[in-house]
């Protein structure tokens, strides 16, 4: 080793990290609780207009936000699927599930449970 490594004049130079005062103790800001009415804003409830179907449909007021009334025409309701459809396919998953259940299991037998005679 040199002289140069042991000269603490050298060390500082070389620390380029500026010294920090040792911060205070940190303490959490006190919560803020906002308050409101519950209540929608006036005029909100005029922009639905109920159906005879009980639900309620936007009205065109306010047009910037609501969707062109062209996209609100082209929209169709789903058709429930069938019934019969939806056993085959839970029929299927489950004899799927016991297939693999039982490749499982037989791969397991063949690697480690078959004795070698």
């Amino acid at each position: 080793m040199t002289a140069e490594a042991n000269n603490p004049a050298l060390d500082d130079e070389l620390n380029t990290t500026a010294p920090q005062s040792t911060p205070a103790e940190w303490k959490m800001p006190e919560p803020v609780f906002r308050r409101t009415s519950g209540k929608l804003p006036k005029g909100f409830e005029k922009q639905f207009v109920p159906t005879p179907t009980g639900e309620h449909e936007a009205s065109s007021q306010p047009a910037s936000s609501q969707p062109s009334e062209d996209a609100v025409e082209a929209y169709v309701e789903p058709k429930p699927k069938n019934p019969t459809l939806k056993i085959l396919v839970v029929a299927l998953a489950l004899i799927a599930m016991a297939a693999f259940i039982v490749a499982f299991l037989t791969v397991v037998y063949f690697i480690f449970l078959r004795s070698s005679d």
